[in-house]
């Protein structure tokens, strides 16, 4: 009984030090943050595209999770007299890339301390981030020629801003004396 309540309040203990180091560090919790959304927001594409992949190829009519991209790639390219398969595959490089983004902001926020330590991670995971957004904004604009890449603008700016939070707010909130 007493060993138990002595590890309850070791546990207690740790917690409140964990919180603690948290609100210390304002800023370092904000820059988590941002790799934390990142990392979700790309786990979430990837898997709705894999899901919208896997339904195509095997001819499946699964509307939960699908993000639909096969169907709207075939109703641009089909213009160009392209293979099927095209389709399929560009769905399925997306699906990858996006996966690989959502590993690599997974993999810094594991590695990310603040200052130095795990920095190296986090610009990997934010190159290959506006690289993404990029690499849509251009695919879209060369084959369609309307405002259909205007979402991947507003992801690429937003791609934009996670570095500039990353390299400008400090990690440590400095009070005044």
């Amino acid at each position: 009984m007493v060993s138990q309540v002595r590890e309850r309040q070791h546990e207690t203990a740790a917690n409140e030090g964990v919180a603690q180091r948290l609100l210390d560090r304002p800023g370092l919790l904000l820059k988590r943050l941002v790799l934390v959304v990142g990392a979700v927001y790309l786990t979430m594409v990837a898997v709705t595209n894999v899901i919208d992949f896997i339904a195509s190829v095997g001819h499946f009519h699964w509307v939960f999770l699908n993000s639909g991209n096969a169907a709207y790639i075939a109703s641009i390219v089909k213009v160009y007299s392209w293979p099927v398969w095209t389709v399929d595959a560009v769905v399925l490089m997306a699906a990858l890339a996006e996966g690989f983004g959502a590993f690599l902001f997974i993999r810094a926020l594991v590695r990310y301390r603040g200052g130095a330590t795990g920095l190296r991670a986090v610009w990997q995971a934010l190159t290959w981030n506006v690289a993404i957004w990029l690499g849509f904004i251009v695919g879209t604009e060369f084959f369609v020629a309307y405002a259909s890449e205007g979402p991947f603008r507003e992801l690429m700016i937003i791609a934009l801003l996670m570095p500039v939070i990353i390299a400008v707010v400090p990690d440590t909130y400095h009070r005044e004396a």
